[in-house]
């Protein structure tokens, strides 16, 4: 059996178990899985799935739809799905039927009368009529074809140029291409940016040997090139931690705007340019100079906001960007640590508008003490279950996958059952499921990227304040939460007054609770939860109650947003859902005081605190002298060489003499303040 063989035999078998276990129909599995799949790798941010997207006749369908509010490009979804022993190849045929049906939805949203093919209490169509009202601001239209079959060898994707006179294209995510995603590790697809008709001529500042790694050079890009990048990669064109800034913290510069429309001709001088790195570059000499033909993933880490500004005036203002243009700074990333690199470039390319440790929060080390603790603690058997098994936490995308990719069959099923998939964690996942008990459903409603952002200020400024917070009870907590997230996200489909929206729902629900529980000053019973791993039904009950109330105002005929999915985001929404009425009265067995609940917490600190020493000491001995005599350097440039530090640093070069723990912690805090700065 091949590896994509494999893949869909794994996958088919997760949706059919969670589709079973949550009661719900394997193509809802299906799409909650890969869309979130793709919104976790950029491809759009927010996305609702819509159950009722299908006409009784089998004239048009429609599963879905994303708006990226940043380049103005609407996303619409459709599945082909497949539950077969074997994959079977998918065939262009099977496509242009695919994208017949979701182009006929799509003119009855934008043009027809939505009473006559849509009921009006349906999700199809609240979602339709967010479409027409949108309209007038969509930029383009992108057809997205999602299946779990390979398309064949010989099959070609259909073109689809034009949809009521805005351009449109068809994105087709078959088995192959998702699985290419889901194993390679890397954030987000390669995307690849040909110049060779048109090569860019560049200044090469430095040119390592032995290949393009490390290469450094300057360029000018036109303003409609960069409009037409972004129109056709939308935010995936920024560095991740980049587009989560953007996305946080605003997205239009008034300034930029005004010299676009106002004064053009002094924009290059005036701006500051685009900060850029590449995977790969080709770059040719020819006779008036070097030029850029090509460059694989190009990401833009300092610019995002000029980026965003220069497109929102050419679509929406019309700008000319005729005689515009922008200079850029390109390096092309060498293989070995890429991420260290960029995430330094972002530090020091950001000083307008700067880039904090929380917008560069995917590599922070909070995720690798997450990962760690993950792999470590083993979670009590449940009733039923014979063997006691892990929370994955999956640091970086594709280690899950990762992890089973040599084993043996019989080592890689004894792995899957110590590691269900049901158990797997994704960052986005803990900042959903942490931000909903924190109380900001209004933020986990914006969708994963944001409210990833919003999670990292968050668990940023614990970790600078006290990061002994983040140890075992910690996720023994996350993992209490998660379980009791999972559980309404079941329990909720299978309620007669479901009707859609199910993760504003259950962000909501978790949320009111959350606040209830605060108020009376109570909090989980993290030990009781984790020791029984099950959710009694009365708390279930309970959230259920809380997420009918939620329902009901999220469909109000009054509401003050249209649309529910829109509504959600607001804060508003989440005042008025406060004042719903909440019963914690018969939750005892399941909540402790807020003063008990401290002193576990104060207990599970102080171990971390002695974990963190003997973690301390141990990179101290491991850690080459020469790093501590470039420390010694930089503190005596620096004016900060005071006796103290010299002294501790003496003992840290001397093979004969092992740090103190207080040492070296003192050692450990000076290589990360000068990480930057020391090559070891």
């Amino acid at each position: 059996m091949g590896e994509l063989t494999e893949y869909y035999v794994s996958l088919v078998e997760h949706l059919h178990a969670s589709a079973d276990v949550e009661g719900s129909v394997i193509t809802y599995e299906y799409l909650s899985y890969i869309l979130e799949l793709l919104s976790d790798a950029g491809e759009f941010e927010d996305f609702s799935i819509i159950e009722d997207g299908i006409d009784g006749a089998g004239r048009w369908a429609f599963d879905g739809y994303s708006y990226d509010e940043n380049n103005f490009c609407l996303s619409l979804f459709i599945s082909i799905l497949d539950t077969a022993e074997e994959p079977k190849r998918l065939l262009k045929a099977d496509i242009e039927s695919a994208i017949k049906k979701l182009s006929k939805f799509a003119v009855r949203a934008i043009s027809g009368n939505l009473m006559d093919y849509f009921e009006p209490t349906s999700s199809c169509y609240l979602a339709a009529k967010f479409i027409r009202d949108s309209w007038p601001e969509i930029a383009r239209v992108k057809l997205v074809v999602l299946s779990n079959r390979p398309l064949a060898e010989r099959a070609s994707v259909p073109e689809f140029d034009d949809l009521d006179g805005r351009p449109c294209t068809v994105d087709l995510w078959d088995l192959r291409r998702i699985y290419k995603l889901e194993s390679s590790r890397r954030e987000r697809e390669e995307m690849v940016v040909d110049f060779s008709e048109a090569p860019l001529p560049c200044i090469v500042s430095s040119r390592p040997e032995g290949g393009n790694g490390g290469l450094s050079v300057l360029t000018v890009f036109p303003a409609q090139l960069l409009v037409d990048l972004y129109g056709k990669w939308g935010s995936r064109l920024l560095e991740q931690n980049v587009r989560s800034f953007l996305q946080h913290r605003g997205k239009v510069n008034k300034g930029i705007r005004n010299t676009i429309i106002h004064d053009p001709s002094n924009f290059f001088a005036f701006n500051n340019g685009l900060t850029a790195t590449a995977k790969a570059a080709v770059v040719t000499d020819g006779g008036s100079g070097q030029f850029i033909e090509k460059i694989e993933d190009l990401q833009i880490v300092n610019g995002g906001q000029t980026t965003a500004s220069i497109y929102s005036a050419a679509i929406r203002d019309k700008a000319d960007m005729v005689g515009i243009s922008i200079q850029v700074k390109l390096t092309v990333l060498p293989d070995e640590d890429p991420s260290s690199l960029v995430a330094k470039i972002a530090r020091f390319a950001n000083s307008q508008n700067k880039v904090s440790e929380a917008d560069l929060f995917s590599n922070h080390p909070f995720h690798i003490r997450l990962e760690e603790i993950s792999r470590r603690i083993w979670v009590p058997v449940k009733a039923g279950q014979t063997a006691q098994t892990h929370w994955f936490y999956e640091r970086a995308r594709g280690q899950y996958l990762d992890a089973q990719a040599y084993l043996t069959p019989a080592k890689k099923k004894h792995f899957q059952m110590m590691n269900p998939r049901s158990q797997l964690l994704t960052k986005t996942d803990v900042a959903k499921i942490m931000n909903s008990w924190e109380e900001l459903p209004h933020e986990v409603s914006k969708g994963a990227q944001k409210n990833f952002a919003v999670f990292a200020d968050l668990v940023d400024g614990q970790w600078e304040s006290d990061d002994t917070k983040f140890n075992e009870f910690f996720f023994r907590k996350l993992v209490s939460r998660a379980s009791i997230f999972r559980v309404l996200e079941r329990a909720i489909l299978k309620e007669s007054w479901y009707a859609g929206y199910r993760a504003n729902l259950v962000t909501y629900a978790i949320a009111r609770l959350a606040h209830e529980i605060r108020k009376k000053r109570e909090e989980l019973d993290v030990d009781a939860i984790w020791r029984g791993q099950v959710i009694p039904d009365i708390f279930t009950r309970r959230l259920l109650e809380l997420a009918r109330s939620v329902n009901d105002l999220l469909l109000d005929e009054n509401r003050p947003v249209g649309n529910p999915s829109e509504l959600a985001k607001r804060k508003v929404f989440w005042e008025s859902v406060k004042q719903i009425e909440c019963r914690t009265d018969d939750l005892g067995a399941v909540l402790v005081s807020h003063e008990a609940a401290q002193d576990s917490e104060k207990e599970a600190r102080k171990t971390q605190t002695v974990d963190k020493g003997i973690q301390a000491q141990s990179d101290v001995l491991a850690t080459p002298v020469h790093v501590w005599t470039r420390l010694e350097e930089l503190l005596n440039e620096e004016g900060e060489a005071t006796p103290s530090l010299m002294g501790i640093l003496r003992v840290a070069k001397n093979p004969g003499q092992i740090p103190s723990e207080k040492q070296a912690n003192v050692l450990f805090k000076l290589k990360e303040k000068y990480k930057d700065f020391l090559h070891s």
